[in-house]
């Protein structure tokens, strides 16, 4: 018999046992006495994570292939592999609670799978088990878009939850993630994203170049407030993907050509208190420039920021990284150059005092650096189908 028949052969002896396996399971038990069969009874076991580390990374994957199968991984820096999972709606955003024993996911649903009647929600989840606690509806939907940080985000406390949406309209949905009840969508014409700046306040980008100051109430009356630019959003625009560290009162926003502004967050609003560029004379000679998704990560323990960095021309702004520069916040200077082996997209800081770097690359592998030593601890390969944001504990 050739290899091909004997092995359909094997493949039909395999499919009659399988499909004849439930009757002779029947037949084994007739004319038993009923005390003498036993029923099979399902067991479940939850294993609890404990308390959040601020060694885990939590790694969004939107899942391009089929976007309403994305997944949430939790993944331990330490032992650099995978903890937990959590499976979210149609392109989600994530938020995690200030402790991280809580993570809040804005998320889509259709009520067919991909079409049908749409319903967008924040559900809370604990931190420990990852299981869903609670959902709290948005009346006006939220903003469907290749996830970013400031699509959806924290106020400082962690009390509310602010989406971005437009429907036309330019709105922030306001959810008490405490009451899990929804407050109010807040209209703020034509500028986009959300980076907090208080317990009730945030900022917004506008496409003139400026910040658009919010603050409202707990009944969601809103005041809004508004900048002259600080930056050319023609010549040189900045990326949206800023970093706020609400520990320090203060924000970085990184332009395409390599300039850093930096700002001061004052009585909630945002105040652009420096510039300076990333670039010497001889890097642009080189042609570095900042590039990826989420670019850039702060530590405040030590007033270090972190940006990708890769050789190209204009307009390659969302290139991977080739290298991590690290520079002090303070005094602008560039303290390290980190050489990543997987060019990568995004990057995170663990905000302890041994942090780490977690660099996530367009192929699914996440890198993970112990910045006290310089020593890569690991190499996640295969993390996913397509991951695309890190979030640490207390960013």
């Amino acid at each position: 018999m050739s290899p091909h028949r004997l092995a359909a052969t094997a493949a039909g002896v395999a499919l009659l046992l399988h499909a004849a396996a439930p009757f002779a399971q029947e037949r084994g038990t007739e004319g038993l006495p009923k005390e003498a069969v036993l029923e099979v009874e399902e067991e479940h076991t939850t294993a609890v994570l404990g308390p959040a580390s601020p060694h885990w990374v939590y790694v969004l994957d939107p899942v391009f292939p089929h976007l309403i199968a994305s997944k949430v991984y939790v993944v331990d820096g330490d032992s650099v592999r995978i903890i937990g999972m959590i499976n979210t709606g149609y392109v989600p955003n994530i938020a995690l609670s200030p402790d991280g024993s809580r993570i809040y996911v804005a998320e889509t649903y259709y009520s067919r799978g991909t079409r049908g009647e749409r319903t967008d929600v924040v559900t809370y989840f604990d931190g420990s088990t990852l299981e869903a606690t609670g959902e709290t509806v948005l009346p006006r939907g939220r903003f469907l878009v290749v996830p970013k940080k400031p699509d959806a985000a924290l106020t400082f406390g962690g009390r509310y939850l602010l989406s971005f949406n437009m429907d036309p309209a330019t709105t922030v949905s306001v959810v008490d993630v405490v009451e899990q009840k929804y407050v109010t969508d807040i209209e703020v014409p034509g500028c986009s994203l959300v980076f907090p700046t208080g317990e009730r306040s945030f900022s917004m980008l506008c496409p003139d170049g400026s910040f658009v100051d919010v603050a409202f109430e707990p009944d969601g009356t809103a005041t809004i407030r508004d900048q002259e630019p600080f930056f050319d959003s023609e010549d040189d625009p900045v990326f949206e993907h800023g970093v706020v560290s609400e520990k320090d009162g203060r924000a970085f926003f990184v332009s395409y050509e390599g300039m850093v502004y930096e700002a001061k967050i004052e009585d909630g609003r945002m105040r652009v208190a420096a510039s300076w560029s990333l670039l010497s004379d001889a890097d642009r000679a080189e042609s570095w420039r900042p590039g990826g998704w989420q670019l850039m990560a702060y530590h405040a323990p030590s007033d270090r920021l972190f940006v990708l960095m890769h050789r190209g021309g204009r307009w390659t702004h969302k290139h991977a990284g080739e290298e991590v520069w690290v520079f002090d916040a303070n005094t602008h200077e560039r303290l390290q150059r980190i050489p990543l082996e997987h060019h990568s997209i995004t990057i995170s800081v663990s905000q302890d005092e041994n942090p780490l770097l977690f660099a996530l690359s367009e192929e699914a592998s996440l890198t993970v650096i112990d910045l006290g030593s310089g020593e890569v601890k690991g190499v996640l390969e295969g993390l996913g189908d397509s991951p695309f944001l890190t979030y640490v504990v207390g960013e």
